[in-house]
């Protein structure tokens, strides 16, 4: 691991590791704090001292065109570790990328491709503190205010544990396992779903997560449609990153 204790952003210092031939598959960047941590669709992350950021550099050789599924991955080993971590909390998975604490977003992630061979994970978990309300579109939350007295180091260990071995599976197995155990995991599947793209909005059911990870969306004409990427509302709650 290599530890920063202010940085720009995670992302950043592990690309500069991955151009300079010092990357390493599962090598994890961690900063105490970002100065420029950045979220999906180039939003801001909020990066405070006391939170989780951080980010994991993978290979993705055998699988580059498939890489975007790690995301998966990930969600579901940081729902399964901060499961043991912190038991009492419903934790789940919502697409594309978040992780939510009793339906309000405590993680989020971020993956960035470089080159044929290297996936870049970003990852950021409130621990101390959630962002303040006028930042963000939806609740959010920390593990502090949910009762965890633990510390970063113990969430990023948890969430290293569970990862590595999914990533194994993935690369040998492929998706369809990782693809259940994140639908075993999930927030809002078979519920009303808003649906926010760059040239339309729409409403709709969430049908199913599709063997490439793209969400199955029956909108309220009844056409069945694929969502790759976009903003999502379940239940008023928005999957924009902070």
């Amino acid at each position: 691991m290599i530890e920063f204790q202010s940085t720009t952003s995670t992302n950043d210092e592990a690309r500069a590791l991955i151009k300079s031939g010092q990357a390493q598959d599962g090598l994890v960047v961690l900063a105490h704090q970002q100065t420029r941590g950045r979220g999906r669709r180039g939003r801001e992350w909020v990066s405070p001292p006391g939170n989780l950021h951080c980010s994991l550099i993978l290979d993705v050789s055998l699988r580059r065109a498939q890489a975007a599924q790690l995301g998966f991955v990930a969600a579901v080993a940081l729902v399964d570790a901060l499961r043991m971590l912190l038991p009492t909390p419903t934790f789940s998975c919502k697409w594309p990328n978040d992780v939510l604490a009793n339906t309000r977003k405590v993680a989020g992630m971020l993956l960035e491709a470089d080159g044929p061979q290297w996936l870049v994970l970003g990852l950021g978990v409130d621990v101390a503190q959630s962002p303040p309300a006028d930042m963000i579109e939806r609740p959010a939350t920390s593990l502090n205010e949910l009762g965890y007295a633990g510390d970063v180091r113990a969430v990023l260990d948890g969430f290293y544990q569970q990862m590595m071995p999914l990533v194994g599976q993935w690369r040998q197995s492929g998706f369809a396992g990782i693809r259940d155990a994140w639908k075993d995991r999930a927030y809002g599947i078979g519920g009303p779903i808003k649906v926010r793209l760059d040239q339309e909005t729409f409403d709709g059911l969430f049908v199913d997560l599709d063997s490439d990870g793209a969400m199955l969306v029956t909108d309220n004409k009844g056409n069945d449609r694929k969502v790759l990427a976009g903003d999502v509302f379940m239940g008023g709650m928005s999957a924009s990153s902070h």
